[in-house]
């Protein structure tokens, strides 16, 4: 059995994600569960990659061995200010194979947006790019906003250049502070992004690629910039005005069912379809991880080890399918047997 988010205002499916079988309906906020089997005790599970390898788990001693630049990425100049920067391969990509038309395919403009900050959204979207780029899509990867420049940390860009290579990785404004990016251009004096370049950039990048992934900043709500009116705009506005799809990363520990339920319910409300990806599973899940799983299943298109971003690049794109569902050019369908074998 099928259960996936249904289209808004129709109850019909929006997407194909083959999910457990014979899930109980349930009387809960999230429309029905799984049983993982699993109900007790912590586990030191290592992810499972798509061509058999295991992926290594943090701190297992693999993992801190992995390389952290491989050859072969998109490089990536450090952002400046409100300055657009481009990101090339080194390389241009053989031409793609076209896919079939499957249901459940994401094309075009796709939003990762978060339940919060710091949830994963950067790794989850390295990862969909790594799996469509696997699936043969050329792919192009957009921030509108990076904000806390000053901290010397490496830029989101960087991150996902670094590990997925997409054809396309841009930046399309920067700002030195970790705030929200309108309160970020305020604060350092800079032109605050504006709603209708971006869409431009994007529409452009659409032209030339398959798969268009933009990640925001911070939750779906955050004041990204203004309008030619003056008025403030989100990362919710930009994906309305887009007509794109969106995918929600979520936290896999206490407290997410709420964040998650209110990120898709305001999703819904604009029209906005979606999937939920967990952007950080546990190297040893406890009960509350299992039983958040078995509540965000009906949703789920995904799940990142914790961990997965410091792992050999290479690895990182043999395995990034083995970590998502068909929706995202993963080969994860089935969420039961994924639990029982971790």
């Amino acid at each position: 059995m099928t259960t996936a988010l249904p289209t808004p205002g129709t109850g019909a499916p929006a997407g194909s994600d083959a999910t457990p079988r014979d899930l109980p309906a349930t009387d809960d906020h999230m429309p029905a569960a799984a049983s993982t089997g699993h109900d007790a005790g912590p586990r030191h599970p290592a992810m499972p990659s798509s061509d058999g390898d295991t992926v290594p788990n943090p701190g297992d001693g693999a993992a801190d061995a992995a390389v952290e630049s491989g050859a072969g990425e998109a490089s990536v100049e450090r952002d400046r200010p409100v300055a657009a920067t481009a990101v090339s391969e080194p390389e241009p990509p053989a031409a793609p194979q076209s896919l079939p038309g499957e249901p459940g395919e994401w094309r075009g403009a796709v939003l990762v947006t978060g339940t919060d900050t710091g949830v994963g959204k950067t790794i989850a979207t390295a990862a969909i790019a790594a799996a469509a780029q696997g699936a043969g899509l050329r792919v192009a990867v957009i921030k509108p906003g990076q904000t806390g420049t000053a901290t010397g940390d490496p830029a989101d860009a960087e991150v996902i250049a670094r590990l997925a290579g997409p054809d396309t990785v841009r930046t399309l404004a920067s700002f030195p502070d970790p705030l929200a990016p309108l309160a970020a251009a305020r604060v350092a004096g800079l032109e605050p992004i504006e709603l209708y370049s971006v869409v431009d950039e994007i529409r452009a990048e659409a032209d030339k690629h398959d798969l268009v992934l933009i990640e925001g900043a911070g939750g779906l709500l955050v004041p990204m910039g203004l309008r030619p009116s003056g008025e403030p705009w989100t990362v919710a506005d930009l994906a309305v005005t887009l007509d794109a799809k969106a995918v929600v990363v979520a936290r896999a520990g206490l407290g997410t069912l709420n964040h998650t339920a209110l990120t898709l319910e305001a999703l819904d409300r604009r029209g906005v379809p979606a999937r939920i990806v967990i952007g950080s599973w546990p190297a040893a899940p406890e009960l509350v991880h299992w039983t958040n799983l078995t509540d965000l299943v009906p949703h789920l298109a995904g799940a990142i080890p914790d961990g997965a971003g410091a792992i050999d690049p290479g690895v990182f794109r043999r395995s990034a399918s083995g970590w998502l569902t068909p929706t995202l050019y993963g080969v994860l369908d089935d969420w039961r047997t994924w639990a029982e074998e971790l």
